[in-house]
């Protein structure tokens, strides 16, 4: 089995567009590492393409102890391959050291010392836009619909829960934020046009609603798996994305400045845009749902 080893500064949205990248480079068939920041490691208990997770701090001022200590991740693996989804000239410079045959990225800082350079197409959705670079490691495949595993424990506390709120019919999940300021409108409008249906919100509470308040990133994802419908803004991407990668019925309220290729095309996903995101209207939202 070959191994091979990403290494991933992103954020946690950026995380969870390679997983489509992961998935591919398992059925190679391959063991997949990363090497990601410590804040976006729980993330990875949604993803079983990957066998192991190492940290290291890119945005943080790193010794060279630290330096050396990725150095030596990245050698004692034993990879077949390494994988850089950012450009930068010291991580490329740091695979070059290690020895690894082949050093895959981007076009970019640092390009000289990578033996795939990866012309970079960024008006493409960002899952596919990461999964080009499986074809530096000399894979063709196409790539799959962004998705997730959810743990067992995760769903079944996630039923718990509905059970006790009396949701499991289903219900609207509402992902408030201060961006947006007419979610307790939405809700109010909800409630009175379709009274047998159940609305909820995510994390933050709205008056007269109810509020589902997750404790890890496993357990949101099983709550909007477990939605009918969920409404969120721009401003929570990542619960933007998630929803996207549990396949639930999505309205998302976008602003001009964030393009509509951050979203999948799909008839489960409805984006609603204005010039500002408080621009958008309950009454849109409504219509869009066919209210």
């Amino acid at each position: 089995m070959l191994r091979f080893l990403v290494l991933s500064p992103g954020d946690a949205t950026e995380q969870l567009w390679l997983f489509p990248t992961y998935r591919s480079l398992s059925q190679a068939p391959a063991q997949v590492d990363v090497v990601v920041a410590p804040a976006v490691v729980p993330l990875y208990g949604l993803c079983p393409w990957v066998a192991r997770v190492h940290t290291y701090d890119y945005s943080g001022r790193n010794s060279l102890t630290e330096w050396v200590n990725l150095l030596g991740t990245v050698r004692d693996g034993y990879y077949d391959a390494v994988i850089l989804t950012q450009p930068s000239g010291s991580l490329s410079f740091l695979l070059w050291l290690s020895g690894v045959r082949e050093r895959v990225g981007f076009a970019g800082p640092g390009q000289r010392w990578l033996t795939q350079v990866i012309p970079p197409k960024p008006e493409q959705y960002p899952p596919e836009y990461y999964h080009d670079l499986v074809r530096g490691v000399g894979l063709q495949m196409p790539c799959e619909p962004l998705a997730v595993q959810l743990p067992a424990a995760a769903v079944t506390w996630a039923e718990t829960q509905q059970q006790q709120l009396g949701l499991q019919g289903g219900y609207v999940l509402l992902v408030p934020d201060d961006a947006y300021p007419h979610w307790e409108l939405i809700a109010a409008q909800l409630q009175q046009q379709q009274p047998d249906l159940p609305v909820a919100a995510l994390g933050r509470g709205l008056a007269d609603i109810l509020t589902l308040t997750p404790s890890n990133w496993e357990q949101e994802a099983a709550l909007l798996a477990g939605a009918t419908l969920v409404i969120v803004s721009e401003a929570q991407m990542l619960r933007m994305q998630l929803t996207a990668a549990v396949q639930t019925p999505l309205v998302a309220l976008l602003s001009q400045q964030t393009p509509r290729r951050l979203l999948p095309t799909s008839e489960l996903c409805i984006p609603l845009q204005a010039a500002q995101l408080a621009d958008i209207t309950p009454e849109q939202v409504l219509q869009a749902l066919g209210n």
